[in-house]
């Protein structure tokens, strides 16, 4: 591929507090864990979340550093999908790769995936082009 300029690399990190609060009480409406339970699940997947993000930015950063690409990292508190419209707005990106890597099990049954979602906002919005990243 022929670049057109110099690459640099953003990392956006979404802190999605608002969707593991609303989960939180959804899970503790339905009663089927218990409050105690339902809070540490919920305590033990956002640090999970954010230990995983941590060592993928770290590992970006390291990937990054080999070939002299810059690399910044922007942390934001937010709903994931608003958020990345939102830096994609902003940014202008050329391409916007989205990671369903290392996500743990029981964060994808109750978030879900919203990467599929993006992409097609993305796309209909002309904010750049969107890769999905399926490794495990």
């Amino acid at each position: 591929l022929a670049s057109t300029g110099p690459v640099a690399i953003d990392v956006l990190y979404i802190l999605e507090q608002e969707d593991l609060q609303h989960i939180s009480k959804r899970v503790g409406d339905q009663g089927f864990l218990g409050l105690s339970t339902t809070a540490d699940v919920m305590s033990t997947l956002g640090a999970e979340h954010h230990r995983m993000a941590l060592l993928r930015i770290d590992e970006v950063k390291a990937a990054a550093a080999t070939q002299g690409f810059p690399v910044s990292v922007l942390e934001v508190t937010g709903r994931f999908v608003e958020s990345v419209l939102k830096q994609a707005a902003e940014a202008h990106y050329e391409t916007i790769l989205i990671t369903r890597a290392d996500r743990p099990f029981v964060s994808r049954i109750l978030f879900g995936s919203e990467a599929d979602r993006v992409a097609r906002m993305v796309q209909k919005e002309g904010l750049g082009h969107v890769i999905i990243d399926e490794d495990e």
